[in-house]
């Protein structure tokens, strides 16, 4: 499932509250610049808050701000994200069709969580009791605050800190792996297996319909920019020729309108028809119900007629009752069948005289259009009729394309997604496999993508008076053959160094197998006189090719005040949009500002 940052926006706290302007996310990169006291770090805090983080916002903000909002696109699909501040946790979740509201944080986590994965983790907690993935523990790998996240690789304070191996089991979802301590083992090992078996059988069936849809659309890889660029051009041409089709329309309009009305006649002659005939269907099988009791009373008739010869005497009364009954039913029947079948023929005379109406109601409406196009080609425009009725044809070709190349791009989406998927449920059944069978896991080459993912980040960055780094088997992150912690002799522009390094790397191999990193970074403030300029571009540099390799699936978001990147079409710069005691702010009165954008 593709999920990326749209919009975010502070919503004021009544009239006199303060609010942002809505601050668009880049395609790639969005750069959060502006003089230090700006306040750039409560915009990045709203962020997290509205993805729902619980971070500590200045008081000045819960007072004067009531909601932080974040648009999310969930498969090219808006979803919005609005979180009330200053309150016990509730958010609501918009995504055009459905409204949920959650006020704790665990419901919460379900559905943020499942944006990412189809599975669940079920983790264990340091009590030993079952334990979910929450937003406030998955979101520290995704984003580095300005307190305390340049000084360790993933930090949360110790209340938020209640999960077994907790930053393992971090990282080991965001890279698709299965969890080290999985709460009830067995369980989730026949869990897995299960998953896997509807992966499988999920996979088989999309790869049909993606295979359907190649063959019988004969359908070709990059062929929707030239679609696009045709439909815009067929479009040009239509309204260039707007005011012919203006005219056509007009002097089609009386023959239109008088084609429409005997239509309608037609239409209520047709279902007029149908009735007639429905009930000429009805009286039918009764008139044959009808035939057969008459059949029965004859032969009853002629039955008495015989036992008749028994009796010798001409005047026996033996049969004169029965003989009376059914004469009278047989004279009483064939009257009824004479007043049905009386009606059934006016019922075929008023079927056959609708029909006749119907048929001239038809050859009239073929008369009336044969009539328009007549006045239509002998107008000034009919010499242009011709090309727009074919113009029209293409364009509804084309549009008819696209959307076929469009839900191919789609299906071939939702085909690579559950790759990936059938990738991370095999990893999950080796990994949850009974000791004693279990073969050797995907850890180890894990551990090895990230160690040497590590290295090169750290080389691209520029890091000096470092030699090597590494995870252990606890995924544990080791700088030249010490455990990088919060107290570790590293300077503070190697420790920045390493935290950038350590971020890049993580999404890059998550990216490479298939796992489940939204692709989000988001870094509050690196230490300008810890990060020179060309270290920093070269950074983003591999970024970007980062994002040239896995399109749509890298946004990196950073708070600076003077550290520049080479920005791209599609990436955004927010500036701080209100002035306050002569200095520039990013939160402020949104009333008084758009009232003085309408006077100016």
């Amino acid at each position: 499932m593709s999920v990326r940052l749209e919009s975010f926006q502070y919503l004021p706290r009544g009239a006199d509250g303060w609010g942002s302007r809505l601050l668009s996310f880049g395609a790639m990169f969005t750069a959060v610049q502006a003089p230090n006291g700006a306040g750039k770090t409560p915009i990045m805090k709203g962020v997290m808050q509205g993805l729902g983080h619980e971070v500590d916002l200045p008081p000045d903000v819960l007072a004067r701000c009531e909601f932080a909002q974040v648009e999310l696109s969930v498969d090219e699909r808006p979803v919005t994200l609005t979180r009330r501040l200053g309150a016990e946790f509730e958010m609501h979740i918009d995504d055009g069709f459905n409204q949920q509201a959650f006020t704790n944080q665990a419901e919460y986590a379900r559905w943020f969580i499942g944006l990412f994965s189809a599975d669940l983790p079920n983790l264990t907690s340091k009590q030993s009791q079952p334990a979910e993935l929450y937003a406030t523990v998955l979101l520290p790998a995704l984003w580095v605050d300005q307190d305390h996240g340049w000084t360790t690789d993933y930090w949360t304070p110790p209340n938020r800190n209640f999960i077994r191996d907790q930053r393992q089991e971090v990282m080991r979802f965001l890279v698709g792996l299965p969890p080290r301590h999985p709460f009830r083992p067995k369980t989730d090992f026949e869990a897995a297996k299960r998953s896997l078996d509807r992966t499988e059988r999920a996979l088989e069936m999309q790869r049909f319909v993606v295979d359907r849809l190649r063959t019988n659309e004969q359908l070709s890889d990059n062929e929707e920019p030239g679609l696009i660029e045709r439909r815009l051009q067929l479009r040009q041409e239509l309204e260039i020729n707007s005011e012919a089709i203006a005219a056509i329309r007009s002097s089609s309009s009386f023959y239109n309108q008088e084609i429409e009305a005997l239509d309608t006649q037609r239409h209520e002659l047709t279902v007029r028809a149908n009735s007639l005939n429905k009930q000429k269907g009805q009286l039918n099988l009764v008139l044959s119900e009808l035939d057969g009791e008459e059949d029965i009373l004859t032969a009853n008739v002629q039955a008495t007629d015989l036992l008749r010869q028994f009796c010798s005497r001409e005047d026996c009364h033996m049969f004169k009752t029965s003989e009376r009954s059914f004469g009278r039913s047989l004279l009483f029947l064939k009257d009824q069948i004479k007043d049905l079948k009386a009606s059934d023929r006016d019922l075929s005379l008023d079927v056959e005289s609708v029909e006749i109406q119907i048929k001239q109601l038809s050859y009239a409406i073929e008369s009336k259009c044969a009539e328009r196009d007549r006045v239509v080609n002998a107008s000034p425009q009919g010499e242009v009729v011709g090309k727009l009725n074919g113009l029209t044809k293409e364009l509804v070709d084309v549009e008819l394309r696209i959307a076929r190349v469009q839900q191919y791009a789609a299906e071939l989406g939702k085909f690579e997604r559950l790759l990936d998927q059938r990738e991370q449920a095999t990893v999950a059944v080796a990994e949850l496999r009974p000791a004693g069978i279990r073969g050797a896991t995907a850890s180890t080459d894990v551990r090895q993508m990230l160690s040497e993912a590590m290295q090169q980040w750290l080389v691209t960055l520029g890091t000096q008076n470092t030699k090597s780094a590494h995870f252990d088997d606890d995924f544990t992150l080791f700088v030249d053959d010490a455990k990088f912690t919060a107290t570790t002799h590293q300077s503070g522009s190697t420790r920045t160094r390493i935290v950038l390094a350590f971020h890049a790397a993580l999404l890059e191999v998550s990216l490479a197998r298939g796992g489940n990193h939204p692709g989000w970074l988001l870094f509050d403030a690196p230490k300008q006189h810890e990060l020179s300029q060309v270290d920093f571009d070269a950074y983003t540099d591999r970024l970007q090719m980062l994002a040239v390799k896995y399109p749509g699936r890298v946004q990196v978001v950073f708070s600076a005040a003077d550290l520049k990147t080479q920005f791209q079409v599609g990436d955004e710069v927010w500036h701080a949009s209100f002035t306050i005691d002569g200095e520039p702010r990013f939160l402020g009165d949104v009333g008084a500002q758009e009232q003085l954008e309408i006077g100016d």
